[in-house]
């Protein structure tokens, strides 16, 4: 950039010189060629005088004097076939003839110009003399020119003084574009370089691992606003790697909470699983004879439930791994959807499906997911206990199979939502809480996610999202390369 800057100072500073050289050359040419002029008024002033006072001698002398004072390099006067009367050079009087313009006598003024002798510049000018009245005791009163004032000028005196200026010139350039280099340079380092080189080092620091580094402020402009940007975005990194290590932390602890409680789940269920296996049996013994037999019932009814309860336990402590194959997800939908229709019809909710035939297939167990997508199912009718709408959705999302259920229902609480899929965590009255933390469980063993939307009082949607089966998206995307 400070070599742009130079080169672009440089360039400025040659083409005004250029310029004013030109200007200057102008100026001296016009100026020489005007007091060329103005001496010849004056000499065929004073050459009227002389001729009619009959001292013609004193015309050469007047010339000599003029180029004496450099005032002309050259003076000549001529008649009007051209024969030298008088010059400034005596050899060439009566002697020598001057070709001169045809309109010099033509035109009758005074021509000027410049013309080049030995390499050098001559500023001429021919000022004719015309034939007065007084003029006529020595010449004919029929001519109206009697002949003409040639005098020359050298150009070299004012080409030296554009040459001293031109080298000034040049000189206060060089000495601009120095005083110029140095201050861009010195703004350059001070506003540029110094903040940008404090802002790299702050960088290496923030690369290197330390979200602490900070770069002061110094300034409003870009460079300022490039800071503050990278201070914001500092700040923010640090604050969301803070929330990250947080929530690492959470699950670690979550997840050792979880390993001790699915210890101590599979311990107490063992222990409990054969006692109530032996009660199970004692009370099918005891229905036979028993006269109360709707005690026996209860009885066996709350050993059942106990009994699945144990069940879920152990799905929960110890869940067996997934065999991963493709599913269509619409079949997999049909059997649960038939399997919860009669407690939704009780409950008065109408079931929507929204599911495409030609959405390809996933990569997961189906018994797996088919009881993920049985719990969901129960859990959004039971939302629903007035009544309601259950919406199921599948769609497509970029090689990812989207799958929602929508209820209509109660919907959830903010502050329980972070809590719905911890094991034993439960609002109903008759639950083991264990339900969603299991189906949380199947589902990313199959390689999905789960989400929750919720609004009290609108309902809640359970987002479920799948790979699409390796094959399928590899034939995808070749059919549209293809394409």
């Amino acid at each position: 950039m400070l070599a742009a800057i130079g080169v672009t100072v440089a360039i400025v500073i040659a083409l005004y010189t250029f310029f004013v050289h030109r200007v200057q050359s102008e100026w001296w040419r016009e100026r020489t060629q005007a007091q060329n002029v103005i001496t010849a008024t004056m000499v065929h002033e004073y050459l009227a005088g002389v001729m009619l006072s009959d001292r013609h001698q004193e015309v050469l002398h007047f010339l000599q004097q003029l180029q004496s004072k450099n005032e002309i390099w050259r003076g000549r006067v001529i008649k009007v076939d051209g024969t030298i009367v008088f010059s400034t050079t005596t050899q060439e009087m009566k002697h020598a003839t001057l070709a001169t313009p045809p309109e010099l006598f033509r035109e009758k003024h005074i021509l000027h110009g410049v013309r080049v002798e030995d390499g050098h510049q001559i500023a001429i000018a021919m000022y004719p003399i015309q034939n007065r009245a007084s003029c006529a005791h020595c010449h004919d009163d029929k001519k109206e020119l009697l002949g003409a004032i040639v005098l020359e000028r050298s150009l070299e005196p004012a080409v030296a003084t554009v040459a001293r200026n031109r080298n000034l010139l040049l000189l206060y350039g060089a000495l601009i574009f120095v005083i110029v280099g140095v201050v861009v340079w010195l703004l350059i380092v001070r506003l540029v370089a110094q903040p940008v080189h404090n802002l790299l080092a702050q960088m290496e620091r923030v690369r290197a691992g330390d979200l602490t580094a900070r770069v002061p402020a110094q300034s409003h402009d870009e460079i300022g606003r490039l800071t503050d940007g990278f201070n914001s975005m500092v700040e923010s990194l640090q604050k969301t790697t803070e929330e990250l290590r947080e929530s690492h932390e959470r699950q670690i602890q979550q997840a050792g909470k979880l390993a001790s409680i699915g210890e101590l789940a599979s311990g107490i269920a063992h222990e409990i699983r054969n006692p109530l296996a032996g009660i199970g049996a004692a009370v099918e013994v005891l229905a036979e004879s028993a006269k109360d037999r709707e005690i026996v019932g209860e009885i066996r009814k709350q050993i059942n439930r106990l009994s699945a309860t144990l069940r879920g336990l152990l799905d929960f402590s110890r869940p067996s791994e997934p065999e991963i194959m493709p599913c269509d997800v619409g079949e997999l939908l049909k059997p649960m959807l038939a399997l919860t229709r009669p407690d939704a019809q009780k409950a008065n909710v109408q079931i929507i499906t929204e599911c495409p035939d030609n959405l390809p297939p996933i990569s997961a167990d189906p018994q797996q997911l088919q009881q993920a997508i049985l719990n969901i199912l129960l859990n959004a009718i039971q939302a629903m206990p007035h009544g309601g709408t259950l919406t199921v959705r599948t769609d497509l999302h970029v090689n990812r199979l989207r799958l929602s259920i929508r209820d209509t229902g109660v919907g959830i609480p903010r502050e329980n939502r972070e809590r719905i899929f911890s094991p034993f965590f439960t609002t109903k009255h008759h639950g083991t809480g264990l339900g969603l933390a299991i189906t949380r469980s199947i589902i990313e063993k199959n390689g999905g996610t789960i989400a929750v939307e919720s609004e009290v009082g609108r309902g809640t949607t359970v987002f479920m999202e799948f790979p699409v089966s390796k094959q399928e998206a590899s034939d995808a995307k070749n059919q549209s390369a293809g394409h």
